[in-house]
């Protein structure tokens, strides 16, 4: 990710980009409201939505040669286009299936089948998706498992910790680009290169659903043999993932209709409508990096868009971290803490991780609903939270997750309601 300082987009272009958004201002309900709860899912763009619903409609088979079926071809044809595209995906396959987890699993088992009698390497932090398929896996063919444990400062996985488990045995290693839960994120490009000089053989799989709306992809300059994202996380719908598979991994033996290419991994027709949505969510990235850059080609405008939405959340994280003129920060509030901050600074994912003194992050949640504002509590009773919680020596915590479209009003209201909340608490006591 180029580095540039952080500043909020243009008001103009801010505008403009809240009314492409469904629920932004207001629930279901029209009920105003702070959705900060997109690692959770994500706000949904309305051309996204409406794209689906049109395709949706269609009763026609694209595997037909009238003109309706080739057009809903083409509409296939440009969404794979625009998935290689936002991945850098030069070579290789794509993969897709109802969800990115149910592809985590494929990918992970497939590998492990190719091979007996290593170890597969993975880290305390991985999403359940990740981490529970390297367990399977190598329960299932004979394989020891091996996870790399967190820095709980930061939240992250040390890149030693992954380095000193990886030899000549190693079969795969899973690393996640963005946490969903400490808001880390890694440098894959420095952690593959690594990986690879100790065992040029190991197959890298990066999870990267958290980071995929948050950050530039390039799978072709990282060097790594599969990642998934989900169009849900990053402004599209539910009900499709996608996966890109090296050459490497594409043509081990999987499961495929045996008359279809070797290095084929979608099993029965495509959904259009889903292609249809990921072209929308790429037609707005790339309006967005149009707003800065006067380039025509996708790939340029994808990643200047990119970048620019990574600068937009930096600068979000920084006023929730150090306030403004409007609203005392978070740090400068009495009874709240802010874990990983001290470590990453405004590095890391736009993703607040708060515990407060005087109530639990469960009782937190719901003061922050009394004040219309959508956040989550990541607790140790959950599975999906319990072992990364563990891993960085918490219990709780409030997770806050807003998007890119957020405002600095938005950010001053929340720390607004955040110093009433803690102010209450602190009295009640």
């Amino acid at each position: 990710m180029p580095k540039r300082h952080a500043e909020f987009f243009p008001e103009e272009l801010q505008n403009e980009l809240n009314d492409r958004f469904y629920y932004l201002k207001q629930d279901v309900y029209g009920v105003e409201r702070l959705f900060f709860e997109n690692a959770g899912g994500s706000l949904r763009l309305k051309a996204a939505v409406d794209a689906q619903t049109k395709y949706s409609a269609f009763p026609d088979c694209p595997e037909r040669t009238h003109n309706v079926a080739l057009d809903i071809r083409n509409v296939i044809d440009q969404g794979t286009k625009d998935i290689r595209l936002f991945l850098n995906a030069k070579d290789g396959s794509i993969a897709s299936s109802l969800t990115a987890s149910k592809l985590m699993f494929e990918i992970i088992t497939t590998i492990a089948a190719a091979k007996s009698d290593g170890n597969i390497v993975t880290t305390a932090i991985e999403h359940p998706s990740s981490f529970d398929a390297c367990q399977f896996a190598s329960e299932q063919h004979q394989h020891e498992l091996r996870v790399a444990a967190a820095d709980p400062a930061s939240g992250s996985i040390p890149l030693s910790n992954i380095l000193d488990l990886v030899d000549e045995e190693t079969v795969l290693v899973s690393v996640i680009l963005t946490s969903n839960i400490t808001g880390a994120m890694h440098d894959i490009k420095k952690y593959a290169k690594a990986i690879k000089a100790k065992n040029p053989n190991t197959l890298i799989v990066v999870d990267a659903v958290q980071g995929a709306p948050h950050g530039v992809i390039d799978v072709d300059d990282w060097k790594v043999d599969a990642l998934n994202i989900a169009p849900y996380k990053m402004f599209g719908n539910r009900g499709i993932g996608y996966a890109y598979l090296s050459e490497r991994i594409a043509s081990l033996p999987h499961h495929r209709l045996l008359a279809t290419d070797s290095d084929n991994w979608n099993v029965g027709s495509p959904t259009p409508a889903h292609f249809a949505g990921f072209t929308e969510i790429i037609h707005y990235i790339c309006h967005i990096g149009s707003y800065f850059n006067d380039s025509t080609d996708r790939r340029t405008l994808i990643v200047e868009g990119m970048t620019r939405i990574h600068q937009q959340e930096q600068a979000i994280l920084n006023r929730f971290i150090h306030g403004s003129p409007e609203a005392a920060g978070i740090k400068d509030i009495p009874g709240v803490a802010i874990h990983f901050e001290e470590a990453n600074g405004v590095n890391q994912d736009l993703i607040l991780a708060l515990t407060f003194d005087h109530m639990t992050c469960a009782e937190a949640v719901d003061e922050y609903g009394k004040h219309n504002t959508l956040v989550y509590a990541r607790e140790s009773s959950s599975h999906y939270s319990k072992r990364i919680l563990d891993a960085v020596g918490l219990d709780a915590i409030v997770r806050v997750s807003p998007i890119h479209c957020h405002t600095k009003k938005d950010v001053d209201t929340f720390l607004k309601v955040t110093q009433a909340i803690a102010s209450e608490a602190k009295i009640q006591v």
